[in-house]
């Protein structure tokens, strides 16, 4: 249960199988890096943790109904503390700002991605993403983009408190 994500919520209902198939199966015996960005790229993960709101200050969608109006910190929060770190593993409340603003523009596929076949993934809107430079645990990260997640999952996979974490459980 350590990826986990509840068919209770809403959409979740019908992502979970693919999320278990795709994202945890293909790398629960493997490397955790692996398993770490399999879990983060699904959509499942996406909407479970409100990372699909999760958006730059500011942004305005064309869409009224459109939620995406500001940071969402919850699935960065959640990343560090029960995915990877810990709640004792060292960061700080302004790691989860930083990591959430590294986290803005990931989202779900929309309706295009779904009918060309590679609709299962996570997708990343850069007209939603903070550009700017990020420090995470100390460390900057560059506003490149979509990369800049790839960055964080390999900096926490190999954090002494993911380890100390991760063999605890």
């Amino acid at each position: 249960n350590h990826f986990n994500v509840c068919m209770n919520k809403g959409l979740d209902r019908v992502l979970i199988g693919a999320y278990e198939e795709q994202a945890i199966r293909p790398y629960a015996m493997g490397n955790f890096r692996d398993l770490l960005g399999a879990t983060m790229h699904h959509p499942a993960m996406m909407f479970y943790l409100d990372n699909a709101q999760n958006t730059k200050a500011g942004f305005q969608s064309d869409n009224p109904k459109n939620k995406k109006r500001g940071i969402n910190e919850n699935y960065a929060r959640e990343l560090l503390e029960l995915h990877t770190l810990g709640v004792d593993g060292g960061y700080t409340q302004k790691d989860v700002m930083e990591l959430a603003r590294v986290l803005t523009g990931w989202g779900m596929p929309g309706p295009r991605a779904l009918t060309s076949g590679n609709g299962t993934w996570a997708t990343f809107d850069e007209r939603r993403h903070d550009f700017g430079d990020k420090v995470v645990l100390g460390q900057t990260i560059k506003g490149t983009g979509a990369q800049e997640i790839e960055q964080v999952l390999d900096m926490l996979a190999k954090h002494p408190s993911t380890a100390h974490h991760l063999s605890y459980q």
